[in-house]
């Protein structure tokens, strides 16, 4: 659309960073009238003092006639941040998952492009802190920050005497100077890999005359030197691997420091993660076997007539190999492929395995990074936009906000472990499920979509069946290895005869005892973190909860605290019972903590390590624990679902399922699917390479038909099975769901005003009303919860009756008694 741009009655509709339920009218000043264009950001007022940066959407001559459009105070880019394209998935995002285009855009844009009044901003840790070169107003700024170690932009505008300082701010974050304080704690450090290499001083004549000195005065230097010789020749003159050296060579850091304090080796690190580290080499892609060139040319045919294909293949299939020859087609024709993973933090050996291949290409994504770092992962998605030619960043690998990214060109869609629970957005709003909504990305870009698993969620599998989807199996593991061997054991007969050591059956610790005889590893699952979920008293059976949630405070050995799981509140465990006062208090049930301390009794000579959520605090606590494991540094791993994902172990011959009935017996419709997925995909991780991998599953009930559909790899069996279950009781794929929410601090008023709302829903969408019902847990944060479920037919129009329900809760929240209510809409619940 063309505008005049010699007349100054031009207005913009801008989406600002709020949940607003329309965009808001601005007038757009003579000076910036032939600069504007839809998805620059410009700075504007919104209330009586905030400024905040917001997103051209629409330009057009239509004055508001509500209210008095104010100007806009200045345009911050040089080109568009977001394209028609991307405007149009956050459309049908708003729409389906029935959200504010404000939401969307908070969750969409880096916090880098997102600056306000109450934006705190302080010093980049990177920045020296030398004033010389700053401008006037940064070295007012700077000078402020010095004594106030924080500052917010409304703070800012006061110090320097203007209003409108974003573009200032902003100005200053690219240079390095300052960092919003929400991303402070959000900094990515990847891995470091520490390196060697010989000093420059260190000739061939430096070197004889240091061996000669070696030889006579200091034999565990030569014996190090030469080691470090050997592993150089190896590597063909590449810096030799720090780890790797101390290891073979068998010598402490001190006589490696005495070799570089005489000038002879010298220290460095770099990210594990960049392109160009040591060595660094692109690989070619390996060659199919015929399964999977079957499985290639069979997702090439139907992509000819579906726009979405499913990959269905088991563990260890190679499905990774047929996502290289799919991506490297896109790569040729000058496409860009968009490769989800469910959780990046826990995927660095994909990463890795991709930047063989891509090198400088790939651009990896995540909210991890820091402010400045995403904000230059988008801009190089702009600068591919702008410069296709380039044939630059056309591989981005990413997480589920992935989505958001610029995308101009895009080819292809891989969603890999798209069962994964972690593409689902729970809170806050936009709640949507990446899996889902990057085949929506796909269609609008005119590309085709990948989905991968080897426990597909049953809506996909559906929909394959239903040829809404193509289907591609994969049935054979790579290199013909069989799938594992998995025996139950029956938990009741091993108590009735006494053959439990701690919560370990026999047959789990003797074939723990073999496979580590034979130098093998082991993985124990246990899906519950923590040291024990609860401290009871004996006498009066009082157990501690949190103050601010209606849930227990699991016990967490490490720092000796009680903890909650939802808000994070902690006290040390009491030494007597609150209620009654007597002292005999004892732990119920057990987490991995525990198991990690109970199985180290039983091999006190072997090397244990955790992985779950709080063995993974820092950020390259993950990346430590799994090289340590790659390298079999580590004998046993146990862990939560973690360990479930995305991870290839060549020498794991033995995984031993702690509980499988806690999986299982969770009320939950999904309780089954995800307890079948977990199973199959910790299973998965046995005998990937060398030898077939055994399975032990402990149960209490070893004739549920789920753990029968495990043991047999029979995943249509269960699929089947499990149909029939939601078809009876009107689940998915069957029936939609919608989740709603209602919270409030006063349960009274809760519960009044959730009945009357419940009456108005149900006066319109009648028995598909289920509720309000008070959820398992009744209280977060100090809010009151009640829960309602809408469950509406596929056949019936979902554009329909979202509007049916957006109606009903605007006449409902109209009435002022009701406007303290917060009320959350879930569309498609996990």
């Amino acid at each position: 659309m063309q505008f005049n741009f010699q007349t100054n009655n031009l207005f913009v509709d801008v989406i600002l960073p709020l949940a607003l339920p329309h965009l808001y009218t601005y007038y757009v000043p003579e000076e910036f009238s032939s600069q504007v264009l839809p998805g620059k950001r410009v700075v504007v007022q919104f209330g009586k003092q905030k400024m905040y940066s917001a997103l051209i959407r629409k330009i057009h001559k239509d004055k508001p006639v509500a209210y008095e459009a104010k100007p806009i105070a200045s345009i911050l880019d040089p080109f568009p941040l977001v394209n028609e394209k991307q405007f149009q998935l956050w459309d049908w995002i708003s729409d389906y998952y029935m959200c504010t285009l404000g939401e969307i855009m908070t969750a969409a844009l880096p916090s880098a492009f997102k600056l306000e009044s109450e934006t705190k901003v302080l010093f980049d840790p990177a920045f020296d802190k030398d004033f010389t070169n700053l401008e006037e107003k940064e070295f007012l700024v700077a000078e402020a920050l010095e004594l106030n170690k924080e500052l917010t932009l409304f703070e800012i505008s006061k110090i320097i005497g203007r209003r409108n300082v974003i573009p200032l701010v902003k100005t200053m974050i690219d240079k390095g100077i300052l960092m919003l304080r929400e991303e402070l704690e959000k900094i990515f450090k990847p891995k470091k890999n520490v390196f060697i290499k010989l000093t420059e001083a260190a000739d061939d004549e430096f070197l004889r005359d240091v061996f000669d000195k070696l030889e006579r005065r200091a034999p565990k230097q030569l014996d190090l030197l030469m080691n470090f010789m050997k592993l150089k020749s190896e590597k063909q003159d590449e810096p030799v691997l720090k780890e790797k050296l101390m290891k073979i060579s068998g010598s402490p850091h001190t006589v490696l420091n005495q070799l570089v304090k005489k000038n002879v080796l010298e220290i460095f690190e770099e990210d594990d993660l960049s392109a160009g580290e040591p060595g660094y080499v692109l690989k070619e892609k390996s060659d199919l076997n015929d399964d999977q060139l079957a499985a290639f040319v069979s997702v090439r045919e139907q992509f000819s007539s579906q726009q979405t294909v499913l990959l269905h293949g088991v563990t260890s299939s190679g499905k990774t190999e047929i996502y290289i020859h799919l991506i490297d087609e896109q790569i040729k024709q000058g496409k860009q492929v968009l490769y989800l993973l469910p959780e990046i933090a826990l995927t660095t050996q994909i990463i890795n395995r991709l930047r063989k291949h891509y090198g400088e290409n790939l651009l990896v994504y995540h909210s991890r990074f820091n402010q400045r770092e995403r904000a230059e992962v988008w801009n190089k998605m702009i600068l591919f936009q702008q410069y296709p030619d380039e044939k630059k960043y056309q591989v981005i690998i990413g997480a589920r906000s992935a989505i958001f990214l610029p995308f101009s060109n895009l080819g292809l869609t891989i969603v890999d472990e798209e069962h994964d629970g972690s593409y689902k957005q729970i809170d806050p709003a936009p709640r949507y499920n990446a899996r889902d909504t990057s085949i929506i990305l796909s269609a609008i870009q005119n590309a085709k979509t990948i989905l991968g698993s080897a426990t597909p969620s049953i809506e996909s599998f559906f929909n394959a069946n239903s040829k809404k989807f193509g289907l591609v199996t994969l049935s054979k593991r790579f290199a013909d290895i069989q799938m594992p061997h998995i025996e139950v054991v029956n938990l009741k007969e091993a108590v009735k005869r006494k053959q439990m050591k701690s919560f370990f059956s026999e047959m789990l610790l003797n074939e723990m005892q073999q496979a580590l005889v034979n130098h093998e590893q082991v993985i124990l699952f246990q899906n519950r973190r923590g040291f024990a979920p609860m401290i009871e008293c004996m006498n009066c059976h009082w157990i501690p909860h949190c103050i601010n949630c209606d849930v227990t405070l699991t016990f967490h050995k490490k720092g000796n605290k009680l903890r909650c799981h939802y808000c994070g509140y902690s006290i040390s465990p009491p030494s007597k019972c609150s209620a009654c006062g007597d002292h005999d208090l004892r732990m119920r049930g057990y987490g991995t903590e525990r198991i990690e301390d109970d199985i180290a009794v039983f091999f006190p000579d072997k090397k244990i390590a955790r992985l779950d959520l709080d063995s993974t605090r820092s950020k390259t606590d993950y990346q430590q624990i799994i090289a340590g494991f790659e390298n079999r540094e580590i004998d046993i791993l146990t862990g939560t679902q973690m360990i479930t994902k995305g991870l290839d172990f060549d020498h794991v011959s033995l995984v031993g399922i702690i509980n499988a009935d806690s999986l299982m017996n969770f009320p939950h419709f999904r309780a089954h699917e995800r307890s079948f997925q977990l199973m199959a995909q910790v299973s998965g991780r046995a005998g990937r390479k060398f030898k077939r991998g055994k399975v032990i599953v402990q149960s209490y009930h070893p004739e549920n038909p789920i753990i029968g559909f495990v043991v047999e790899n029979d995943y249509e069996g269960f699929y089947n099975y499990e149909l029939n279950e939601r078809n009876k009781f009107k689940y998915p794929p069957y029936y939609r769901l919608t989740e709603i929410r209602v919270k409030h601090r006063d349960e009274k008023k809760l519960e009044e005003t959730c009945a009357a709302f419940a009456k108005e829903l149900k006066d319109v969408f009648g028995k598909r009303v289920l509720g309000p019902v008070t959820p398992l847990v009744s209280k977060v944060k100090n809010f009151y919860l009640r829960t309602m479920m809408l469950k509406i037919e596929r056949d019936l129009s979902v554009v329909k009756l979202k509007k049916m329900l957006g109606t009903a809760m605007d006449h409902f929240k109209a009435e002022p008694e009701n406007r303290s209510l917060v009320i959350q809409v879930d569309v498609d619940p996990l």
